[in-house]
């Protein structure tokens, strides 16, 4: 009786993990190279090229070779969709810059990131400055 139920919580697990994966296949996205270091969260990362995709509430980073790097929640954005490509946007202050929003083209709505605390003490400090980059369709 055990086994069963071992493989009973295997062969769910799987499934979800299988249903998952195949939410994932074929997401719209973006390819981007961001010429400057950046933080996602409390983590930060180096100038380079990145791939980002979004399905439903999640925002998925990854490296050039395809890790994953972050897995964000966020939330719906108000505004004009891209009709092509897409475009990400930073809030930067001084030397330090946090992704902020991600523009998918084909979507319903932008997504914003929450903001970190570090994100947050900045922005009440003082001035920032919004850059936005444009990207390239990618699919997963």
């Amino acid at each position: 009786m055990k086994h069963l139920l071992n493989l009973a919580t295997f062969l769910l697990m799987l499934g979800s993990i299988m249903a998952s994966a195949h939410g994932q296949i074929g997401s719209p996205g973006i390819k981007v190279t961001v010429p400057f270091s950046f933080v996602i969260g409390r983590s930060a990362f180096s100038a380079g090229d990145y791939s980002i995709y979004s399905v439903k509430d999640k925002v998925w980073v990854q490296e050039a070779s395809g890790r994953n790097i972050a897995v964000l929640f966020s939330e719906p954005l108000d505004g004009e969709v891209p009709q092509q490509n897409g475009r990400i946007v930073f809030d930067c202050y001084s030397e330090e810059c946090f992704l902020s929003q991600v523009w998918i083209a084909g979507q319903d709505s932008g997504r914003t990131l929450a903001r970190s605390k570090r994100h947050v003490h900045l922005a009440s400090m003082g001035v920032s400055q919004q850059f936005a980059l444009l990207g390239s369709k990618s699919r997963r």
